[in-house]
């Protein structure tokens, strides 16, 4: 949770955060929109501890992120993953990078494979590890950039942009991803201008606006209610079938 936030890049210029209130629950996908420059991306840099706000705080469990020492926040807690899931990977294979971020943990060389190998049966990247990470595709970069991820076993993810460039079968996988990393109890923190995939996928999204969060919501109430950032399902239904967020809810409506 973040507690009247504060947060400039330099002395004398503006605010880009600006009395930020916010406060996300364990085990849902939280989507933050909002329009280019809006502070969307700095926020979630606050919230990763990657930069810091000169007034307010932000609290993990309970507990301040200043009072993680030594790294202790990126193990077992949180992980960002940036808007180019190039940026993540430092090795010539996936089954190398994830072996980097292991020996970075202390994980003993005997466990590595077996961690790699457990993980990437899961989520269906086993035919990925041998891989250069330039030759994937969109989705499988993000795919495995999240697993990388996944390997420091983060209690919090946070995705800044992940359906960027990403076709309709690549969100839908991504998607899938992220209900199943829900369903052990993963807490998702999204900034997206996909209102789509947002709609889709969150359990609440928040609009934000003039460096803060202005209004959030439960999809069926925040998009039906919002003139601007709303789905294109809604805006067709609109006044026709109360709280149509996505082309199913039309759908369905017409099988009754």
């Amino acid at each position: 949770e973040a507690n009247n936030l504060w947060f400039r890049y330099s002395k004398n210029s503006p605010d880009v955060v600006s009395g930020l209130d916010v406060s996300i629950r364990k085990g849902e996908i939280f989507s933050i929109l909002g329009g280019n420059g809006s502070g969307k991306t700095t926020t979630l840099n606050l919230l990763a501890g990657l930069d810091k706000p000169y007034k307010g705080k932000i609290k993990l469990s309970g507990k301040k992120l200043s009072d993680f020492k030594g790294g202790s926040l990126y193990r077992k807690n949180l992980a960002l993953l940036p808007q180019n899931p190039k940026t993540v990977f430092l090795k010539d294979r996936i089954d190398e990078d994830f072996c980097e971020i292991l020996d970075a943990a202390g994980i003993a060389d005997s466990e590595k494979k077996g961690r790699i190998d457990a993980l990437a049966e899961r989520f269906g990247i086993k035919h990925l590890l041998d891989k250069h990470p330039y030759d994937l595709s969109g989705g499988e970069q993000q795919k495995c950039a999240i697993c990388k991820l996944l390997l420091t076993e983060p209690q919090v993810i946070l995705l800044d942009e992940p359906t960027k460039g990403f076709d309709a079968y690549s969100k839908l996988s991504l998607s899938e991803f992220l209900f199943e990393l829900k369903s052990e109890g993963k807490t998702i923190v999204i900034v997206t201008h996909d209102v789509e995939f947002a709609a889709s996928v969150s359990d609440r999204c928040a609009l934000f606006f003039d460096g803060k969060i202005i209004s959030e919501g439960v999809p069926t109430e925040f998009f039906a209610e919002n003139n601007f950032y709303t789905t294109a399902a809604n805006r067709i239904a609109r006044g026709l079938i109360p709280n149509a967020v996505l082309c199913e809810d039309v759908v369905t409506c017409f099988k009754k």
